[in-house]
């Protein structure tokens, strides 16, 4: 019988469709066990980065089930005892914000975007995990 108790954590990059512009991208946390992949702790950025962007955590999030839904991408995967590393790193990365993407057509350079703050994020916690002596 297989175990309901969640020990790791399958990394995603997922991609949401936009009415314009490039795809909007989160990272799910998807227990490692849960069939179909689909649902799980979602972390992203969401507004404008000419505004400024504000940083959301979705604690159960059924990413599979949204009408913008177009992908998710394997990255790694995360022991649930690093799950408050995590969530550190993602709450503490500053949200991407650049009043030049409401005046410029094209920035140079480009601004940070919900690309930008997911690489960011992913690339910290992969850091974490190999000084832990874990592969990412």
């Amino acid at each position: 019988m297989a175990s309901t108790e969640t020990v790791w954590y399958n990394v995603y990059i997922v991609y949401f469709t936009q009415p314009s512009g490039p795809a909007h991208e989160g990272i799910a946390l998807v227990p490692a066990q849960l069939e179909g992949q689909a649902a799980g702790r979602f972390y992203h950025v969401k507004g404008t980065v000419g505004i400024g962007m504000d940083y959301e955590c979705r604690p159960g999030y059924n990413f599979g089930r949204s009408r913008s839904f177009k992908d998710k991408v394997y990255q790694f995967q995360l022991p649930k005892s690093y799950l408050s590393n995590f969530e550190h790193i993602a709450s503490t990365r500053p949200p991407p914000y650049d009043p030049r993407a409401l005046t410029e057509r094209e920035p140079d350079p480009p601004v940070r975007d919900c690309a930008a703050w997911v690489a960011e994020v992913l690339a910290e916690v992969r850091a974490l995990l190999r000084s832990g002596g874990l592969a990412a």
